[in-house]
């Protein structure tokens, strides 16, 4: 149907031979030596899985289309070595210089076009559905950029009181459900079956039916401009700041707050799971959001979206910051049989209006300032706590010589929480030496954050999509996997490549 259709092995008799043809003297031969690790990458990375994933987006009738997985190859490594991720420069690369065209499996001077690789984006992601052109034409008002400046490290709000727990209630009810298809899957699927199952067989990323994973998000800015384009005519008739419907080049982004660089960003957010235990912060499952969405929201429905790719996976543990640290996390995980490793928010920590009671007895029961046993006001189910009263307001007759200990008529009121709250008593007592070696291994998705943003340059690519930028964060995903292999393989790369040369047939 397409092409060409080499297996793994006859692309590797391709990549030697070609090599052979173009760079076995002297001259050039220096230049193959210098992109050892590329090669290897190449070479060792499996891709024909690609084939089989995408056959479905293509038509079986009219012209032979390219080998999507020579084409998958190509854009993965663009978005290592390319310049800034332009495809268009990247095409030029390809018809310029024979050995990009080589390694990605392509013969020198039979290229594909332009078109063909943002054909085949869509094929990959395509949250779209075919119709980029419309929405990016639809004319709305732009998004204000909030003035509330949060501190450093503070993550932005929820918008939405109580969504955390909607969604945790949602998915414990359709979880058997058969799932809608979501327009990421192929993209999900390669992802699994050419980079995160090789690693597992290598054991790079653990022990898979014990797997801890490590959570996080970060916020990015995409190429588009937050302020659209004008078709009014404010401008001539001197009003420069109006607020008149425009055209979006990147519709589906919206202002976030960037607490490691403490400013907003027009983007979205990259939320992934890495492999906690793995030496080498390998990737998971990666899902891409608006920027203003919380972590604890978007690690709800990417928690759910990783079990579900990975069903032979065992998640035993689940390490996260105290952005996540609310009842409808932990119920969920609860319900899946995997641990919280949890920060507790401590927003509140001290904030006390009024004095703490003085002590509580051995039953439990605070004793408030006065010296008297609080009354029990019952449980609140919903914040996991029993609440109590003054016994001066509750109980007739009865005098407290300091009753006036607030200003309020219904009295001082005391919450304390019982020892089934699994938010504080968890399996794993906090503090415990093994609760901080455990929570020690949370800042792998960090590392994992910082190398595809800072490393990889995710930034520069500057894409106006939301389906383009979750391609290229999981291309980048996919190189952190194979530079594991490379330094697991203990392969002296430089002289590993000189023995495919053979310079009497040159």
């Amino acid at each position: 149907m397409f092409k060409s259709e080499r297996s793994h092995k006859e692309f590797r008799s391709h990549l030697i031979l070609l090599l052979n043809v173009y760079y076995a003297n002297d001259h050039f031969f220096k230049t193959v030596i210098l992109k050892a690790t590329i090669i290897f990458k190449a070479f060792s990375t499996d891709l024909t899985p690609v084939r089989d994933i995408l056959l479905f987006t293509y038509h079986p009738r009219g012209e032979k289309p390219w080998d999507p997985v020579c084409l998958f190859r190509s854009y993965w490594l663009m978005c290592q070595y390319g310049d800034g991720g332009s495809i268009t420069r990247w095409v030029n690369k390809l018809k310029s210089e024979p050995f990009w065209a080589i390694i990605s499996g392509f013969y020198p001077g039979n290229i594909p076009g332009v078109g063909t690789f943002y054909d085949f984006e869509d094929r990959l992601c395509d949250f779209d559905s075919t119709h980029r052109i419309e929405r990016c034409t639809k004319m709305h008002k732009p998004l204000s950029k909030p003035n509330k400046k949060l501190k450093k490290n503070q993550k932005q709000p929820p918008k939405h009181q109580g969504v955390v727990q909607r969604l945790v209630d949602r998915i414990l009810r359709d979880e058997d459900k058969p799932q809608p298809e979501k327009a990421d899957k192929y993209l999900q699927q390669i992802f699994k079956e050419c980079f995160v199952l090789p690693s597992a067989r290598r054991g790079l990323l653990g022990d898979t039916t014990n797997l801890a994973v490590s959570g996080d998000g970060m916020v990015f800015e995409t190429g588009a401009s937050p302020m659209g384009t004008r078709d009014c005519e404010c401008r001539q008739n001197g009003i420069f700041n109006c607020n008149c419907p425009r055209r979006f080049s990147d519709p589906t982004a919206n202002w976030g707050w960037d607490s490691y660089r403490e400013r907003y960003v027009y983007g979205y957010s990259n939320y992934t799971f890495t492999a906690a235990d793995s030496s080498y912060d390998l990737p998971v499952c990666s899902v891409l959001n608006q920027a203003a969405r919380h972590d604890s929201v978007s690690h709800t429905t990417a928690l759910f979206k990783m079990r579900t790719l990975y069903p032979k996976f065992n998640f035993s543990k689940d390490i996260l910051d105290s952005a996540h640290d609310n009842y409808a996390t932990y119920d969920l995980l609860d319900h899946w049989n995997i641990e919280p490793f949890i920060d507790l928010n401590e927003k509140n920590k001290g904030n006390f209006k009024y004095d703490p009671p003085v002590a509580v007895n051995e039953d439990g029961v605070p004793i408030c300032k006065g010296g008297f046993l609080m009354t029990n006001w019952g449980p609140d189910k919903k914040l996991h706590r029993h609440k109590w009263r003054c016994p001066h307001v509750t109980r007739k007759n009865f005098n407290c010589p300091i009753f006036n200990c607030t200003d309020s008529d219904y009295g001082r009121t005391v919450h304390t929480k019982p020892e089934w709250d699994k938010r504080i008593f968890t399996t794993t007592p906090r503090g415990s030496n093994k609760w901080k070696n455990t929570m020690k291994k949370r800042t792998s998705s960090e590392r994992r954050n910082s190398r595809v943003k800072t490393d990889y340059d995710l930034e520069n690519d500057n894409v106006r999509s939301k389906s383009r930028w979750l391609i290229r964060i999981i291309m980048r995903d996919a190189a952190i996997h194979t530079n594991a292999w490379i330094k697991e393989s203990a392969i002296a790369l430089k002289v590993w490549v000189t023995t495919w040369f053979n310079y009497k047939v040159a």
